[in-house]
C-alpha cells in the first residue's frame, strides 16, 4: 500500500460562493465549514469542464515564450546527434583525427558524450529538487559552454532533467500533451541546424569545415543560460517548498488568464496541495527510496526505465548517428549526397514529430507508441532485405527502396516516439520524484545509448546490414511490454495520475474515462461522495 499523503485542510472543506471576480470567474473559497466537501469538489470539477479555454490569448503566448526557453535544451541533444553523424562522413574530420566512418574508435568517440551524461546523474536530481528547475537548466548551460565531448554530455544531463520537468509542470493542463511533446521535437531543430551547417561547411578546404559546426553547439546553451532568468519557477516546485502564494500567482498568470479564482487554478492548487508532500524525499538529496518503496512507485519506474531504454534501442540511435553509413551500405558513396540526405532527414522528422505532438492528446500515448513501434520492426525487416540486394547485385531499385525506408522509419518513429520520449517519463512521475526519476531515466537512456552506439560501429563494420535483424525482434518485444505495462496518461492532470498508478491494474484503470470521480479520488473525498 502507498504511503499516506498529507491532506490539506482546504481540500477537505471546500465551499463555493457565487461571487464574481474582475475576470468574471466564480470565486471559490476554502473554508472550515461543515458543508459536505464532495458536493463542492464535484461542482469545482464541473466548473473546470465548463470553463472556456483559448490557446491564443496574451497570457498563453507568455506561457509559450517561457516554454520556448526550456525547449532550447532539447536542441542540444539533437545538435550532437546530427553533428557527429555528419562529421563522421567528412574526409577533413576523418583525416585530422585519423578516424574511420565505422569501427571501435568511432563508436568510442560517440559514446564519450553519454559517458559524460552518466557521470552527471548523481548531481542532476538533487540540483533540481533543492534549487529549482531554472537553476538546473542554468547549470547545464554553463557547463556546456566549457566544451569537450565528456563535459558536453555532463552539462546536457542537467538540461535533460530540468527542462522536461519544467515544461510538464508549467504546461496548461488542457494542452499538456502538445506543449510537453514539443520539447523533444526541438531535438530535430538542433539536428537540422547541425546537419545543414555541416553540409555548408563541408565545402571548406580546411579544418574549419568541422570546427565551425562544433562551435555551433554554443548557440542553444547561451540562449538557455540567459533566458532562464526571465522565467517563473515551476508552481509544483514552489508548492513542494511551501511557497503556495507564489505558485498561485504563477498559475493565475499562465493558466487562469490573470485570475487566481479561475476554476482551473483553484483545482490545480487544491490537487497540488493535497498530493505534494512537503516532507518527501525531494528534500533529501541522497534519498531515492521513493522511486521503489510502493506498488505505485514501482509501476511508475517500469514506465520510466522502459521509455528511457526503448527510446534509444528501437533503432533510432543507429539512424541518427550512422545515417551516412546506412546510406553507404545502400550503395551511395558520394560524401556530398550522404551529407545532403543527413540534412533532409531531420527536416522530415521534425515535421512528423510536431504532428505527433499535436496528436498525443487526441489519439493517446499508448496507441502512438504501439503502432509506431510495430512499423519500426517492419521497416528494419525491409531494410535488411533491400540493403542486401543493393550491396550484392548493384540493384538501384533496392538501393532507392532502402533510402525510402530509412526515411520512413525516421518519420514514423518521430511521429510516435519523439514527442513522448521525455513527456511520458515526466508524466508518470510524481512532483517529489520527478527530478530524481528523470535523472534515473537519463542514466538508463545514456547506458542504453552508449551500448548501442559503441556496438553499432563494429557491427556495421563486420556484419553490415544484418545488424538490422536485431531491431526487428527487439521492437516487437517493446510492443509487448508497452501493451501490458504502460498506462494511458492523456486528459488527466499530473496529480490525477496518482489514481491510475495506485490501482491494482494501472493500464486498465487508465483506459477508464476521466470523470468527476477522478477529481474526488485525487482530493481524497471519494468516501464522502459515496455517502
Amino acid at each position: 500500500m502507498d504511503e499516506p499523503k498529507e491532506k490539506s485542510t482546504s481540500t477537505q472543506h471546500i465551499s463555493l460562493s457565487h461571487a464574481k471576480d474582475d475576470a468574471g470567474f466564480a470565486h471559490q473559497e476554502s473554508s472550515s465549514s461543515d458543508i459536505c466537501p464532495a458536493s463542492n469538489v464535484a461542482q469545482l470539477a464541473n466548473d473546470v469542464g465548463e470553463a472556456q479555454y483559448n490557446p491564443w490569448t496574451k497570457n498563453m503566448f507568455r506561457l509559450y515564450g517561457c516554454l520556448l526557453i526550456a525547449y532550447f535544451c532539447g536542441c542540444l541533444n539533437g545538435y550532437d546527434g546530427s553533428l557527429m553523424g555528419g562529421l563522421n562522413a567528412m574526409k577533413s574530420y576523418q583525416n585530422y583525427f585519423n578516424m574511420k566512418s565505422a569501427g571501435s574508435a568511432t563508436g568510442l568517440v560517440f559514446a564519450i558524450y553519454n559517458i559524460g551524461s552518466i557521470a552527471a546523474i548523481p548531481f542532476t536530481g538533487p540540483t533540481n529538487d533543492l534549487f529549482g528547475r531554472r537553476i538546473g537548466m542554468f547549470t547545464g548551460a554553463v557547463i556546456i559552454i566549457i566544451g569537450g565531448r565528456f563535459i558536453l554530455g555532463f552539462g546536457v544531463s542537467f538540461c535533460s532533467v530540468s527542462a522536461p520537468t519544467y515544461v510538464s509542470e508549467l504546461s496548461h493542463p488542457r494542452w499538456r500533451g502538445t506543449q510537453t511533446g514539443l520539447y523533444n521535437c526541438m531535438w530535430w531543430i538542433g539536428s537540422i541546424v547541425a546537419s545543414w551547417t555541416i553540409y555548408g561547411c563541408s565545402k571548406f578546404d580546411s579544418d574549419y569545415a568541422f570546427r565551425i559546426p562544433i562551435w555551433g553547439q554554443l548557440l542553444s546553451s547561451v540562449i538557455v543560460g540567459v533566458g532562464v532568468w526571465f522565467l517563473p519557477e515551476s508552481p509544483r516546485w514552489l508548492i513542494a517548498r511551501g511557497r503556495q502564494e507564489e505558485a498561485r500567482a504563477v498559475l493565475a498568470r499562465y493558466h487562469g488568464e490573470g485570475s487566481d479564482t479561475h476554476p482551473m487554478v483553484v483545482l490545480e492548487m487544491e490537487e497540488m496541495k493535497y498530493s505534494i508532500r512537503q516532507d518527501a524525499s525531494d528534500k533529501r538529496w541522497w534519498d531515492y527510496r521513493e522511486l521503489i518503496n510502493t506498488h505505485s512507485a514501482r509501476r511508475r519506474l517500469i514506465c520510466v526505465l522502459g521509455m528511457a531504454c526503448f527510446g534509444q534501442l528501437s533503432g533510432n540511435s543507429v539512424t541518427g548517428y550512422y545515417l551516412p553509413v546506412m546510406v553507404e551500405n545502400a550503395g551511395i558513396t558520394s560524401e556530398s549526397t550522404q551529407l545532403m540526405l543527413n540534412g533532409i532527414n531531420p527536416v522530415i522528422c521534425f515535421i512528423a514529430s510536431v504532428a505527433g505532438a499535436h496528436m498525443t492528446d487526441k489519439l493517446g500515448r499508448r496507441p502512438l507508441l504501439i503502432y509506431s513501434t510495430i512499423f519500426c520492426s517492419i521497416a528494419f525487416a525491409v531494410l535488411t532485405g533491400t540493403s542486401k540486394l543493393a550491396d550484392q547485385d548493384n540493384n538501384s531499385a533496392a538501393a532507392n527502396t532502402t533510402i525510402v525506408f530509412i526515411f520512413l522509419f525516421g518519420t514514423v518513429f518521430s511521429f510516435g516516439w519523439t514527442p513522448l520520449q521525455s513527456m511520458y517519463i515526466v508524466e508518470t512521475l510524481t512532483t517529489t520524484t520527478r527530478a530524481k526519476g528523470t535523472a534515473v531515466s537519463n542514466l538508463a537512456s545514456a547506458v542504453s545509448s552508449t551500448i548501442i552506439q559503441y556496438a553499432s560501429g563494429p557491427a556495421f563494420e563486420d556484419i553490415k546490414y544484418y545488424f538490422y535483424i536485431f531491431f526487428v525482434f527487439w521492437d516487437l518485444f517493446e510492443v509487448v511490454v508497452i501493451y501490458f505495462f504502460f498506462p494511458e496518461t492523456k486528459q488527466r492532470t499530473l496529480e490525477e495520475l496518482d489514481e491510475v498508478f495506485e490501482a491494482k491494474n494501472p493500464v486498465k484503470k487508465s483506459l477508464e474515462k476521466r470523470s468527476t470521480l477522478t477529481v474526488l479520488n485525487t482530493l481524497g473525498v471519494t468516501d464522502d461522495f459515496a455517502e
